[in-house]
């Protein structure tokens, strides 16, 4: 659990319900949407409550398929994945996953969805799932990087790649410490270490290796990369902070640490603006963040 504030959230602060977690924008449309106790909620960028969609249960984090949408809207207690239209928030389908769906990414339009209770990833394709691939244990954290889908596991501490086409396995390596959530830009991917105070780098070529590791505030959890700008926006629990890395050159380079609402879980950026969103699990609250220009 964070402590209490103490620093004045950077941006604007909106309501956004009791226990609110999940974030995602879609940078086609400015439609933002934050996971809730009863589904997720809709808003605009400014921070205006758009619509409410409720669904069989709550999510911890959402995808958007497309620009245009859906939202993808893992509802973790009742294992399904929720396709969510937007503007209206209309839900055009429940797809069954396994066991707790806690994390999704897409790549060439297939969905994966991470399934932390039975270790596994299931595939979905035109809202139908087509696979259930064995991971290592508790996949926490997903990402999409080039022709791979990279695979946090949380208990057994390990980073794994698998071919989005075959759904084979490429690369198995082990994680120190806690690690927890991983994103990508490039070749690159970058592993938070939650129990710790590290983003682990890794370069998925020739062969998946770790080539070094950044200094960040304590306990990142959430991530979101804006490729436009070359900029990895991390969330940091333990001081309600919010960090700025620069992804140009070899090692990411902090470039700015700003103050947050508090349980600071999940966060999203808008690469058409840079804008960035962030989602304070207590009270349930949405940041939104105009970084100054790079």
């Amino acid at each position: 659990m964070s402590p209490p504030l103490r620093a004045t959230p950077a941006g604007t602060v909106v309501s956004a319900g009791p226990a609110a977690q999940g974030v995602a924008v879609d940078p086609s449309t400015g439609v933002v949407a934050v996971g809730q106790v009863g589904g997720a909620d809709l808003f605009d960028e400014s921070g205006r409550h758009m619509v409410a969609v409720h669904l069989p249960s709550a999510p911890r984090h959402i995808g958007l398929l497309a620009p245009g949408g859906p939202f993808l809207v893992p509802a973790e207690a009742s294992s399904e994945l929720a396709l969510v239209a937007e503007p209206s928030g209309t839900t055009s389908a429940l797809v069954p996953t396994g066991a707790m769906p806690h994390d999704v990414t897409v790549t060439g339009g297939t969905v994966f969805v991470g399934n932390e209770h039975d270790s596994t990833l299931t595939v979905v394709r035109a809202a139908v799932p087509i696979a259930t691939v064995p991971v290592a244990s508790q996949p926490g954290g997903l990402a999409a990087s080039g022709p791979d889908v990279a695979v946090v596991a949380v208990r057994a501490r390990r980073l794994q790649l698998f071919d989005a086409a075959t759904l084979y396995p490429v690369a198995d390596v082990p994680l120190a410490g806690g690690p927890s959530h991983v994103a990508a830009f490039d070749d690159q991917l970058y592993v938070v270490d939650t129990g710790g105070t590290r983003v682990r780098v890794f370069s998925r070529l020739p062969l998946l290796h770790q080539i070094g590791s950044v200094s960040v505030p304590a306990s990142p959890l959430g991530m979101a990369v804006d490729v436009a700008h070359a900029r990895l926006w991390i969330t940091c629990t333990a001081g309600n902070r919010l960090v700025e890395l620069s992804l140009v050159g070899s090692l990411p380079r902090l470039v700015a640490n700003l103050p947050t609402v508090r349980e600071p879980d999940t966060v999203a950026v808008d690469a058409a603006s840079g804008t960035v969103f962030v989602v304070g699990v207590r009270p349930g609250t949405l940041q939104i963040v105009h970084p100054a220009p790079a």
